[in-house]
């Protein structure tokens, strides 16, 4: 993600809004293994590159596998 990225009041909305429809998408038990944070920090990098489709940044959000053995 590009360091000191600012983001218009739309593009914070449309994010939040992604963030929610993907944490919704989860089952309960990739909730688990998943946490927020990180489809937080994967919208935010793709926000950061220029990408502003809601549907874009929701798949951005979800690409990762969420059992990778190269999680944090």
């Amino acid at each position: 993600m590009k360091r000191g990225a600012h983001f218009d009041p739309e593009t914070i909305r449309i994010m939040r809004a992604v963030l929610d429809d993907a944490w919704a998408r989860l089952r309960p038990n990739q909730q688990r293994e998943l946490a927020k944070v990180h489809l937080a920090e994967r919208i935010l990098a793709a926000a950061a590159n220029g990408e502003r489709d809601p549907a874009r940044l929701l798949a951005r959000a979800l690409i990762a596998p969420v059992n990778s053995s190269s999680r944090r």
